[in-house]
């Protein structure tokens, strides 16, 4: 599993924290258990930040006020394992959306969200670059469960059941992170470098085969892997789905959130009701005053004390 890079606690007490609250307003529920679970699904393209966005936001959310119960499903462990990606020759399509066992990870959602007493998905390992074998995360009946993963606002891969819509019929409240493509490149390229200097655990396949290259070639490899497959990737089938989004956190070259981008008139709690050209609010993330008490909406997003 992804662990996303550091963040500023400054950077949390500007952005993370008004937008856990603002979350928290919209879909936890009164007094009393609820039935369902509420999904918070977070997307952006490969290295952009998103398991430390779900990382952060399920901290925070954990400790609103009503305490409500909170966990996190990172939808790589449903990617088809590298063995079988190879036999059917597509292991420089992993990630695009043919690659996810979607069946299951629709069935896995669905009953999560209709509050099954427990549920066990597959874990991905980001060292290994693979699903781990025997290993099962359990999830049973949050109240808020935050959803992480390039397939989160998509549709049905083609040739699917008709009516079948995905995952994003099954997602409350929709956040893309976004950020220049440059900055994307430039942080993948930089995150598989680190796997080379990696001595936290026991060296994965992947790891020594990759740190077994020259500097030169590993970079070439990091360099194609973007350029050839993510990139690619990210044009045709996620950055499309961030018209979907309730919310658009716009990062800089730093990785620090530049500005936080919400649907006006939407009702996030209600689901995403709004027109896909539904206008978005604007506002710069060190101050979030439209976030707090912006005209034309009522959105309050107060800074911690």
């Amino acid at each position: 599993m992804a662990t996303g890079e550091p963040i500023d606690p400054d950077e949390v007490l500007d952005v993370y924290v008004p937008l856990a609250r603002w979350i928290a307003d919209r879909l936890t529920p009164g007094p009393g258990p609820r039935s369902t679970t509420a999904v918070i699904g977070i997307t952006g393209s490969v290295a952009v930040g998103k398991s430390t966005t779900a990382r952060v936001l399920r901290g925070l959310l954990e400790r609103a006020p009503s305490r409500p119960t909170v966990d996190l499903l990172a939808t790589d462990g449903f990617l088809i394992p590298n063995r079988v990606l190879a036999e059917r020759g597509m292991l420089d399509r992993k990630g695009f959306p043919e690659s996810y066992d979607h069946r299951a990870m629709v069935t896995a959602l669905e009953a999560i969200r209709h509050g099954e007493a427990e549920v066990t998905v597959p874990v991905y390992s980001h060292r290994d670059y693979d699903v781990v074998t025997g290993a099962v995360q359990r999830i049973r009946r949050p109240e808020l469960l935050v959803v992480e993963g390039l397939t989160v606002l998509q549709g049905a891969p083609r040739g699917r059941t008709e009516g079948d819509d995905g995952l994003r019929s099954l997602v409350d409240l929709a956040i893309y992170v976004d950020a220049a493509e440059e900055d994307v490149a430039r942080w993948h390229i930089e995150r598989l470098a680190g796997l080379r200097t990696d001595r936290s655990g026991e060296p994965s396949d992947f790891q020594r085969w990759f740190s077994s290259l020259s500097e030169a070639e590993a970079h070439r490899v990091a360099v194609s892997s973007w350029s050839e497959i993510n990139l690619v990737n990210l044009r045709r089938h996620v950055a499309p789905t961030r018209r979907r989004a309730d919310v658009i956190i716009l990062k800089g070259a730093d990785h620090r959130v530049q500005r936080v981008l919400l649907r006006s008139g939407d009702d996030p709690a209600q689901g995403r009701t709004g027109s896909v050209g539904h206008p978005i609010r604007s506002t710069p993330s060190r101050t979030n005053s439209e976030l707090r008490s912006g005209p034309q909406t009522s959105v309050r997003m107060p800074r911690a004390n």
